[in-house]
């Protein structure tokens, strides 16, 4: 089976050779079982990400698994506290598994797979190679004849190289045209603004309420004022007790002017609370958009990372052609892997750098919560002891109004329906307090609650942040772990160069002593053919030294422009985030000064 792939690219004689070392059939073997089980992993998923998106689209609701899930959950959720849809989404959908895998991690295994078709690829080339070299024989007087017969074989070991590339290649473009981290971003997106539209209505009911509190105060200023008119004209007949009952109706009337006029503060209030929500909302969805380009930045960075791992493959495919050259390219190649060591050690500090600053943000935002933490107790303070003190206050004047009408009852026998109407009218409005109490209770408990879910949200932000800085650090092990193992591999070849040098010298002695003894004659024609060859290798190696200078040069310039472009969005990315904060701090002192006001206000009632 292996055979007849191989052979509807190649000729049946290379096939014949490639299969013949059973490694190199071991690499192709798992080149091909990998990447067909990585197609139909890759089409299965886009299938059924394409499905949901369709569904969604189409239809405009999330009746579907994993959605109607999704949901439920977010429902239950927002039940017992207020979350964002946000950060929500990306929760649920990171957990959310197919084949008893994450989908993330899936998506992830499957754009990996296209270094690693690469890297086995050019594993099985350095095997061929490492297996063609050491069978070269050393001995005997046939050293040309045995070193050409191994080069002319050498090039069934760049197969599995082209094998790897193209399958690499091939994966890309499924990739790219089946693009399912698009289509999965997409759906994320879709749920978070169909969550964000259910509590827009939510909102939208608070409102409602809202407006239904304010119809119902008007409604108790009408009922209180053809309360006291009724009043006034049931003692309008008694001249004796009109002094008395003009007094308790002017207090009455007093009494319900002021509780006016603090409904219309409580009133002035929910649009300041409303308008300090909005000013939320604005900053949260500010953040969404940082943290979105903060997102971007990262693909941007695994992008460059992959331009970069490109062009070390590049150069590890010169360095393949130098194994045949001089000394003088190793010793080159060694000062510009310490210019690569110097510049690796420069991004490294450039990393420490950013988490110090990451750091820095991180204590910003704790002292923001600190602050919101202390406004949340002034909140408490201005709407706790004082307004309960008022409240006991009322409902003392009512019971001792209550006690002056009952013995007022008892006086005026004659007058049972009068008192009989005060006393309805005075139960009636006791009941309309009570509810109106009960209603800024649950006002307060609802703020209190927006106040710790918005703290939630800051706790988050800290948490991302932090998860930031450990990629950072991550990313600077790797790169220490590379250049440690390029360190390694250099020392591995410069021993094998080393021995493969002693042998050649050895074997030229050896063909010297060989030549001088036999073949006096011909040594003129010898040294001639030997200063050619000596010509054309050192023409070959001056050219391998410039296409490796170059490849050096590409990659320097490329990691200069990937150290400029990271340096300028960290830094706008901070002047983004000192903006926000700057923002919230402004919010949080008109918040304060709002608030000593009305403390001021009523203290002085």
């Amino acid at each position: 089976m292996l055979q007849l792939i191989l052979e509807l690219f190649t000729s049946e004689r290379i096939a014949e050779d490639i299969l013949a070392n059973p490694i190199t059939e071991l690499i192709f073997v798992i080149l091909f079982m990998t990447f067909f089980l990585t197609l139909v992993i890759h089409l299965s998923l886009f299938t059924k990400l394409n499905k949901i998106r369709h569904y969604l689209v189409t239809t405009n609701q999330m009746s579907i698994e994993p959605l109607n899930t999704i949901k439920a959950q977010y429902d239950r959720s927002m039940q017992e506290e207020s979350i964002k849809p946000e950060t929500f989404v990306q929760e649920k959908f990171s957990a959310w598994r197919i084949f008893n895998i994450p989908v993330v991690n899936l998506i992830k295994m499957v754009q990996m797979t296209v270094s690693v078709f690469i890297l086995i690829g050019v594993l099985g080339t350095f095997i061929g190679l490492t297996v063609s070299l050491g069978s070269i024989n050393t001995t005997g007087g046939q050293l040309v004849e045995n070193v050409t017969a191994v080069l002319s074989g050498i090039d069934v070991a760049f197969y599995t190289s082209i094998a790897g590339m193209g399958l690499s290649l091939i994966m890309t473009v499924l990739i790219k045209v089946f693009n399912t981290e698009y289509m999965l971003t997409d759906i994320m997106l879709k749920v978070e603004s169909h969550l964000e539209g259910n509590q827009q209505d939510g909102i939208s009911q608070l409102i409602d309420v809202s407006k239904a509190i304010n119809h119902s105060i008007q409604h108790l200023e009408e009922t209180n004022q053809q309360s006291l008119t009724e009043i006034e004209h049931a003692f309008s007949g008694f001249q004796e007790y009109t002094s008395g009952l003009q007094q308790s109706a002017k207090d009455l009337t007093a009494f319900n002017d002021g509780l006016s006029s603090n409904l219309e503060k409580f009133q002035e209030l929910f649009h300041h609370m409303k308008d300090v929500t909005d000013g939320f909302g604005e900053s949260t969805s500010r953040l969404n958009n940082n943290f979105d380009s903060l997102f971007s930045y990262f693909k941007k960075m695994d992008g460059k990372n992959e331009r970069m791992a490109k062009a070390f493959e590049n150069t590890y495919e010169r360095i393949k052609e130098v194994s045949e050259a001089h000394m003088d390219t190793l010793n080159h190649f060694e000062e510009s892997v310490g210019e690569l060591k110097s510049f690796t050690s420069s991004i490294m500090e450039e990393q420490k750098s950013i988490h110090d600053k990451f750091e820095s943000i991180t204590e910003k935002s704790h002292d923001l919560a600190e602050k919101m933490g202390a406004h949340n107790q002034e909140f408490k303070q201005v709407f706790g002891a004082d307004l309960s003190a008022k409240l006991t206050g009322i409902i003392t004047n009512l019971g001792e109004l209550s006690k002056d009408f009952d013995k007022m009852g008892d006086s005026i026998s004659q007058l049972p329906e009068a008192l009989d109407v005060i006393n309805r009218t005075q139960a009636e409005y006791k009941y309309l307090l009570s509810d109106r109490f009960d209603e800024l209770k649950e006002f307060n408990r609802t703020f209190n609650r927006h106040l710790k879910a918005h703290s939630y949200e800051s706790q988050a932000f800290e948490r991302k942040i932090q998860e930031a800085a450990q990629t950072y650090e991550k990313l600077g092990k790797q790169n220490n772990e590379l250049i440690h193992d390029i360190n390694k591999t250099i020392s591995q070849m410069n021993n094998t160069f080393n021995q493969r040098e002693n042998q050649v010298e050895a074997s030229v002695d050896v063909l010297k002593n060989t030549l001088t003894n036999y073949v006096n004659g011909l040594e003129g024609i010898l040294g001639d053919k030997l200063d050619k060859v000596a010509g054309n290798i050192n023409e070959s190696v001056d050219m391998m030294n410039a296409g490796i200078k170059e490849e050096f040069q590409d990659i320097k310039r490329l990691s200069e422009d990937i150290q400029q472009s990271n340096s300028r969005y960290i830094q706008q990315m901070l002047q983004d985030l000192s903006r926000e904060i700057q923002g919230f701090n402004r919010q949080l002192n008109r918040m304060g000064e709002q608030g000593r006001p009305n403390e001021g206000q009523a203290g002085t009632r």
